[in-house]
């Protein structure tokens, strides 16, 4: 780890690391009081695949499975930072792994900002036998390689210039306890730096792609959108037409599986909706949840599931889409995610079902019923209903 890191301009993140990576779900007890978890799928963004060559793209991916609660770009955001991937000052992966030339820091004489430390490795990794400097693409000083350097590959050799050596071994400094439960304090026993914390963070979710978002689960069930899209006035609109819920969502949003349950249903080649079509539901992902409903997703953009595949509440299955006359749209009249649910054999009111969800008190789609979410028509105080439901089926 670098001693010292110039930070020309940090951007404080605004939202939290789990809307961020989404990694890390937030999960509230299920039906039988254990923990679920949602699923996050290794989803790089453009940014990633174009900015990190892909022999360490690859590898951050594998490392970080080695460490529970470690995002990989977590693992990218520091390769970025502390040498731009191995490639600070002209240099380059070699095929076999190993940096060149050598990446070598300046002297840590407590000069310019930095620590003072004397040379512990006689001049082994660094070449300087008076101070220590940082080594590698992930910055190590000598001292701190002798504790955390691995050899990757399995040549006998623990390099501080080859990643093969130098990604686990900022794996092991990441997660000295087997586990990673606080995303920021790993980073900064990295390098203790607020600053530089931040500047990892942020490239970290620059590289984060929208499926590796995970949907909060609460006792089995986990709304179908990330949180910010996620209120009281969209959950409780009328559907235009029949017992179903349009709820509006930005093109490019993922969509969550709303419980665990097999995919029945996955189009993701619906082509381009043509005007005075009517009835095209466009991409669509059917979810035959254990509860015994399904779940209809459609105007999808994105369909990242695959008929007969099991899912899990929370897990991100497709990314939402809408805008007329593009691919996979149907028949829309904007974005939006259109979500019906059946239950009992036939289509019921989505509108409790998320309300429930959104409260904290799922509700099974077999106790909601199949009108009173029509417009027009009579629409149904969904806030009221649930109270009246949940209070009749609580014990006292």
């Amino acid at each position: 780890m670098m001693v010292k890191t110039t930070v020309a301009a940090v951007f404080l993140l605004a939202s939290p690391l789990m809307a961020l990576f989404g990694l890390v779900t937030l999960v509230a007890g299920s039906a039988s009081g254990t923990a679920s978890a949602g699923h996050a799928l290794f989803d790089p963004s453009d940014d990633a695949i174009t900015d990190i060559p892909p022999l360490l793209l690859n590898l951050y991916a594998a490392q970080a499975a080695a460490c529970p609660g470690l995002p990989w770009q977590v693992i990218a955001g520091i390769g970025k930072v502390e040498s731009n991937h191995g490639r600070y000052g002209g240099s380059s992966i070699d095929i076999d792994g190993t940096v060149t030339p050598s990446i070598i820091g300046i002297p840590l004489n407590g000069t310019n900002g930095t620590a003072s430390i004397r040379d512990t490795d006689n001049g082994r990794f660094d070449g300087d036998t008076i101070w220590d400097r940082a080594v590698g693409p992930f910055q190590f000083i000598p001292s701190s390689w002798t504790i955390y350097g691995q050899d990757g590959n399995g040549d006998g050799v623990r390099n501080p210039n080859n990643v093969y050596d130098a990604v686990p071994a900022a794996v092991a400094h990441l997660c000295p306890n087997g586990r990673v439960t606080d995303i920021e304090a790993a980073i900064f026993a990295y390098n203790r730096s607020t600053a530089y914390v931040q500047l990892v963070l942020v490239w970290a979710a620059r590289y984060t792609g929208p499926l590796s978002s995970v949907g909060a689960v609460v006792a089995g069930y986990a709304y179908p959108t990330p949180s910010e899209y996620a209120n009281i006035a969209g959950a409780t609109r009328s559907h235009r037409a029949y017992a179903a819920i349009d709820l509006p969502l930005p093109v490019g949003t993922p969509v969550f599986a709303m419980v665990d349950g097999t995919i029945s249903v996955a189009i993701g080649n619906a082509g381009v909706y043509e005007p005075g079509e009517v009835g095209r539901c466009g991409n669509t992902i059917i979810v035959s949840g254990i509860d015994g409903a399904s779940y209809t997703y459609c105007h999808l953009s994105t369909v990242a599931v695959a008929s007969r595949e099991t899912v899990i509440a929370g897990q991100a299955i497709g990314i939402s889409g809408g805008r007329t006359g593009m691919p996979g749209a149907g028949n829309t009249t904007g974005p939006h995610l259109h979500l019906g649910i059946r239950a009992y054999g036939q289509s019921i009111c989505p509108q409790p079902v998320l309300l429930a969800i959104l409260q904290g008190t799922p509700i099974p789609p077999t106790a909601a019923p199949s009108d009173g979410c029509i417009s027009p028509g009579t629409a149904t105080n969904w806030s009221t209903w649930l109270e009246r439901t949940l209070a009749h089926t609580t014990p006292t």
